[in-house]
């Protein structure tokens, strides 16, 4: 009788969000879809927090309000697509306070969603 390969579950994927006023920097444009680790690390002198939702979806990833210095990190199933992150502290993300994090089909080039060919 031959045994089936055993393979260990993925790692989760890990994404790293730099909040600054009145911006956000992140590790990397893009992770496979499935368990991700979402950091934030402010490195700003105010309170930021982040929300996150896939572009076209409902459900929003909500972050607590992350004082300066500090990090907190918290790990979510994501599905393939572009997710819209944003600050929701008062006005920050109309000044600009908002990025963009593509999460693509696992196995696929970069990350990438295979169902998106053109990129904004």
């Amino acid at each position: 009788m031959i045994a089936a390969a055993h393979h260990p579950p993925r790692p989760p994927a890990r994404v790293q969000v730099v909040a600054e006023e009145f911006r956000y920097s992140l590790s990397r444009p893009s992770v496979e879809a499935g368990k991700v680790i979402v950091e934030v690390v402010n490195r700003g002198q105010d309170t930021h927090d982040l929300d996150l939702r896939r572009i076209g979806g409902s459900r929003t990833y909500r972050f607590p309000a992350v004082r300066p210095g500090r990090v907190v990190d918290r790990e979510w199933t994501l599905r393939p697509g572009r997710y819209l992150l944003w600050c929701a502290v008062a006005d920050h993300r109309e000044r600009g306070m908002h990025a963009v994090l593509v999460v693509g089909t696992p196995g696929s080039p970069h990350g990438h969603p295979s169902s998106f060919a053109r990129r904004r």
